[in-house]
């Protein structure tokens, strides 16, 4: 693809009939590349980025998806981030990849398949080994509670894990505002 359309790499693939509507937020940017979001797998997977310049290929999938579905940031932020980082980085995979999880790259997942943070760690990583090996702040709280950490009140979290942060955003929110996103740029939003 990068071959027959090397513009993909800086533009979308898959065009809309109006931009989508990223947000600019340098605070979430920031708190994503950090691991601090407050959602333990994706601050894991980011953590370890920073870390080892690498990461598991579903932990990049739940990354990319948070970012552009959950954060609502442009996917060009990411791949930027991964280009700088990962010891491995390919430009066509890397871009495919990115491309694939803001759904406007080739075979893109649907708009409105958005990973689940939450049920991503619970299924790839249930017992938080993982988790605990890139957050810290994590590694004596079990594994249940690891897992409900966005649902849990604020003096749950504190009495867990005080240095950890409280999620930046609210998973069931902000993916009905990425479909909403995705609907207007397709011209289907009222």
């Amino acid at each position: 693809m990068l071959w027959d359309r090397p513009d993909v790499v800086t533009n979308n693939y898959k065009g809309y009939e109006t931009p989508i509507a990223w947000r600019d937020d340098p605070e979430a940017l920031q708190a994503w590349k950090d691991g601090k979001t407050g959602y333990p797998i994706v601050d894991a997977g980011m953590r370890q980025l920073r870390e080892e310049a690498y990461m598991h290929n579903r932990v990049r999938m739940i990354v990319a998806s948070f970012l552009t579905k959950d954060l609502l940031l442009d996917w060009r932020l990411g791949y930027d981030w991964f280009c700088e980082k990962l010891v491995d980085h390919d430009t066509a995979n890397d871009n495919g990849g990115w491309q694939w999880a803001a759904s406007t790259g080739t075979d893109a997942q649907p708009y409105f398949r958005i990973f689940n943070p939450t049920s991503q760690g619970e299924r790839y990583d249930p017992d938080a080994a993982y988790i605990k090996r890139y957050v810290p702040e994590l590694e004596g709280v079990p594994a249940e509670t690891i897992h409900s950490w966005p649902d849990l009140d604020p003096g749950t979290r504190e009495m867990h894990a005080p240095a950890y942060p409280a999620p930046i955003v609210e998973h069931s929110e902000r993916r009905e505002q990425a479909i909403e996103m995705f609907e207007r740029a397709r011209g289907d939003a009222d």
